[in-house]
């Protein structure tokens, strides 16, 4: 029996059919999670004239699919990491769909609060372990550019959120968008069902699943291995039972401390812009359909630099590619704060700070699948995202304060350089302190027949 490292075979082959149809279908599951989310940004006008809300009592309405997509993240990977990454992807869209169906038809906000943390906790389930399944698959020098890829779903998801919610609207009711928007990832479940395969990885750390694992890596790569072939990781293990401890014992702990703390201000910074952004640009005049638009460039603009980022993290390095990207992103800060209300100027100037701001948000992943071992990486991405979010939540929330404070877009983004600054800082240090655990193993050869 030959005995092989798993990721040495991944990266010592071309991507092929198999990796591409995992990034494709993952890709999928993101644009969905990113559709869910975004969809009630672009519902705060017609609820505060149908409802007759305050600004202020859209908060809870803002906030509660974030909490819940933080309470979603700590659980999932977890489950993913014990379960597999499949399962709880396929789980947790169906509970999202259902979820946000179900919120359709809340008669008030404390309803809608409930059930939009409910959909949350699904969102939150679905997005780490969908970037952690297709990271498995990913040779090493295409791991950063595969995983950014897939990211692109989540700022496209939000773009066609307000799309299809200003055509719904227009056509029916706010109801009825969101009741699109859960059948949509409920159809797609049926899919991924189908077509999507299990973790390699994964299945690298399951005894009894040896021949499963065989034929899925001989569909992977072109070369073929007889039976018999065990696979192996060449990396540091961790106990089932100590995973979320792992995360902060002392080979991981100063890396996971920054990279919580330059994620959570980067969701900060993404959020507060997403889940506000209609509301602030509705105030200065524009009618919904405008900022629904400025909302769509923002994202376009995410999605164009998602294209870009994991290619320049494999290529000029994780940590420097994200404190150029951030530092680039404060500029647009300053630009947008001292624009004039003006839709072509403030439409480009969104779009040149989406291709910054949902990139950093977009890189954080990246950063965590690369420092964490397979037995805690959805553990790891996981709850880095799950922390995050309660950096989203205070992105939403303070918004919620400054809007309410009457302070109009020029404050609002000049108040971003103090989470742009926090994100920067972070990042440096994690490159120089924390960039691999200490005691990772090194990758060797493949080691001989037993």
């Amino acid at each position: 029996m030959t005995t092989l490292d798993l990721q040495r075979v991944i990266d010592r082959n071309r991507v092929g059919g198999v990796q591409r149809t995992v990034a494709l279908l993952c890709l999928g599951v993101v644009v969905l999670d990113g559709l869910d989310l975004a969809v009630v940004s672009y519902l705060g006008p017609p609820l505060l004239a149908d409802w007759g809300l305050s600004k202020a009592q859209l908060g809870p309405i803002v906030t509660s699919g974030l909490l819940g997509m933080a309470l979603g993240s700590l659980v999932a990977g977890p489950l993913a990491d014990r379960h597999g990454r499949r399962r709880v992807i396929l789980a947790s869209m169906v509970f999202f769909g259902v979820m946000c169906v179900a919120t359709a038809m809340s008669p008030n906000v404390v309803w809608f609060s409930v059930l939009r943390l409910l959909t949350g906790f699904g969102l939150g389930a679905a997005l780490p372990n969908a970037t952690t399944l297709v990271s498995e698959y990913a040779p090493a020098r295409r791991r950063g550019t595969m995983m950014a890829l897939t990211y692109c779903g989540h700022t496209l998801g939000g773009a066609v959120a307000g799309f299809l919610t200003s055509l719904v609207v227009q056509v029916a009711s706010w109801h009825w968008a969101l009741v699109v928007a859960g059948a949509l990832p409920l159809a797609y479940a049926a899919v991924v069902h189908v077509a999507l395969p299990e973790s390699p990885k994964y299945l690298a750390r399951q005894a009894g699943r040896e021949t499963e694992l065989l034929t899925l890596v001989n569909r992977i790569v072109p070369e073929e291995f007889p039976p018999g072939t065990r696979f192996v990781l060449d990396e540091p293990a961790v106990e089932a039972k100590a995973r979320v401890a792992g995360l902060v014992a002392g080979r991981f702990r100063l890396g996971t401390a920054t990279i919580w703390i330059g994620f959570s201000a980067a969701f900060f910074i993404v959020y507060l812009t997403n889940s506000w952004m209609p509301i602030l640009m509705t105030d200065i005049g524009f009618s919904l359909t405008a900022a629904a638009t400025m909302g769509l460039l923002l994202q376009a603009g995410g999605t164009l630099g998602n294209l870009g980022i994991g290619s320049a993290m494999d290529r000029f390095g994780m940590h420097r590619t994200v404190v150029a990207a951030m530092s680039c992103a404060a500029v647009m800060f300053v630009l947008v704060a001292i624009a004039p209300a003006n839709v072509v100027v403030l439409g480009a100037g969104l779009f040149v700070m989406g291709v910054f701001t949902n990139t950093c948000g977009t890189a954080f992943p990246i950063i965590g699948a690369a420092f964490y071992p397979t037995s805690i990486r959805a553990t790891g991405t996981s709850w880095a995202t799950g922390v995050a979010r309660f950096g989203a939540i205070g992105g939403a929330s303070i918004g919620t304060v400054l809007v309410a404070a009457g302070l109009d877009y020029h404050q609002v983004f000049l108040s971003l350089l103090v989470p742009a600054a926090v994100c920067i800082a972070a990042v440096v240090v994690k490159g120089r302190r924390a960039r691999t655990p200490a005691s990772a193993a090194p990758v060797t050869e493949p080691v001989s027949p037993n």
